[in-house]
């Protein structure tokens, strides 16, 4: 599985490289960007996905959901062709590929490649998670500090309010975030209104390290309602769970917000 996620997200990103430069962008209805590149991506990969998987099901974040509510005990693949679209047309190079496979509430194996950096984790249920195919060890208990760093969205000043005394670091993309965490860069990763494809293949590769994604409330986020279509309507803590306690008191979100896309 390992090899087949490598080489699936190594061909994609060749395919996303080769057309960076010559992009057409427009907006999708919630005003976020979306490219050309992002529909033939999550064409390609769906396509090599159920030709070797026929019997599994498919999530993308520009096609949508398909017979996942009269199927759920079937495994899911969630896509994001294209993870920090934004960053990816501005040409930096703080973008990446998801390919997360789940079963019931459980991320089963997860790959986020980052194409500029020529980063690649891979997180497998009980086989630990690899960066460039190096073992990523179990994520420590950090203290907050003024160089302690949390990887945020661009979006908090709307939503919430954060009050952090160390180091508030936005790359653009919500999985580039959580991979980091997951490779001991950060105390934890805030993800605002994140959806099965923005956090599955992470997620995957987190868990594996000892971490997980928990709500402000402390307990952990339900990715089976996820799989159904349901956006979690607030941010989310990617991280060591004792790590995530020590930030979750600094947030404070506001009340009544009406949180449009």
């Amino acid at each position: 599985m390992r090899e087949f996620i490598k080489k699936l997200l190594e061909e994609a990103g060749d395919i996303a490289t080769a057309k960076q430069e010559t992009l057409s962008v427009s907006q999708k209805k919630d005003q976020s960007l979306v490219s050309e590149v992002d529909y033939e991506i999550e064409l390609f990969l769906k396509e090599r996905i159920l030709k070797k998987f026929k019997k599994d099901l498919f999530i993308g974040e520009e096609f949508g959901l398909k017979n996942i509510l009269a199927e759920n005990q079937k495994r899911i693949w969630a896509i994001d062709p294209i993870d920090g679209t934004n960053p990816y047309t501005k040409g930096l190079p703080t973008w990446g590929i998801c390919v997360g496979l789940m079963h019931e509430k459980t991320p089963l194996v997860g790959g986020f490649y980052m194409p500029k950096t020529k980063e690649l984790f891979i997180g497998e249920k009980g086989k630990g998670a690899t960066r460039n195919s190096k073992k990523m060890p179990f994520l420590k208990e950090m203290e907050i500090e003024k160089q302690t760093i949390i990887f945020i969205p661009s979006s908090k000043k709307r939503f919430f309010n954060f009050n952090f005394t160390g180091k508030s670091v936005a790359y653009g993309s919500a999985s580039t975030h959580i991979a980091y965490t997951a490779a001991g860069c950060s105390i934890a990763a805030l993800v605002d209104r994140p959806q099965i494809w923005d956090i599955l293949a992470p997620l995957a590769i987190l868990e594996e390290v000892g971490g997980g994604g928990f709500l402000p409330n402390g307990n952990p986020i339900d990715l089976c309602s996820m799989a159904e279509g349901k956006k979690i309507d607030g941010p989310v803590f990617f991280g060591k769970r004792e790590n995530v306690e020590k930030v979750l008191p600094n947030i404070e979100i506001f009340p009544n917000t009406k949180r449009k896309l």
